[in-house]
């Protein structure tokens, strides 16, 4: 091969998203916050980690909900 050498560079898919499990006085509460029984931003917050409980995974969540996939990283 005149001197080329080839090589293979296995990306790995990056660290795992953290699960996130919750009580379901907590799955309550959220869902309650949801609804609009506080402020738009904690609604929002909510929405993310409810959607991360559920396992929906992280670039999901930020397209169904029109955030970045950091601001879910950051409630997840």
């Amino acid at each position: 091969m005149s001197g080329l050498s080839l090589y293979c560079v296995v990306m790995s898919p990056g660290p795992r998203a953290v699960e996130v499990r919750l009580s379901d006085a907590e799955f309550a509460e959220l869902s309650r916050w949801v609804d609009g029984a506080v402020e738009p931003r904690l609604a929002e917050r909510a929405r993310i980690v409810l959607a991360c409980a559920a396992g929906v995974p992280n670039t999901r969540v930020a397209a169904d909900l029109k955030v970045t996939a950091d601001t879910v990283r950051k409630w997840r």
